[in-house]
């Protein structure tokens, strides 16, 4: 029962995720205003900051509850581990365009590793004045195609 349960909030974690893809953002989201992209990159910073120091429960609280009810500290710890390691050795990092359509935002965020630029667009979600990270996925452009 337990690998039942934790395939079934990989798989919520999954569809979470892809409710924030790059192609949602661009086509039902407006543009964050200065206040709320404010916001969004203290959330971001803090959370990236957070996983530089593996200070994987400051990072993980960063997180939306919706995220956290599904996916366990340790899951987190693992998949950051194993994905997305460059966030955890990260030589700095910067911001691009925020999306929002009011309770929702899109993120778009370069991280600086060994010399590579990974971009990454963050969901995130405002749900009772609570701002939290629901989901970080890598933008790879597809071959033949400048980034």
């Amino acid at each position: 029962m337990k690998k039942q349960s934790k395939f079934a909030a990989v798989i919520l974690a999954i569809a979470l995720a892809a409710s924030y893809s790059p192609a949602h953002a661009q086509t039902k989201q407006g543009v964050c205003t200065v206040q709320q992209k404010s916001a969004v990159k203290a959330i971001i910073t803090k959370q990236i900051n957070a996983l530089t120091k593996s200070d994987w429960q400051s990072a993980y609280n960063y997180s939306a509850l919706a995220y956290q009810s599904v996916i366990s500290l340790e899951l987190f710890t693992q998949t950051i581990k194993n994905q997305y390691v460059f966030l955890v050795f990260n030589d700095g990092f910067g911001f691009g365009a925020c999306k929002t359509d009011k309770s929702t935002f899109s993120q778009s965020v370069t991280i600086d590793y060994h010399g590579v630029k990974h971009l990454l667009a963050f969901g995130l979600t405002l749900v009772d004045k609570r701002l939290g990270v629901v989901a970080a996925n890598e933008v790879v452009a597809p071959v033949g195609v400048p980034a």
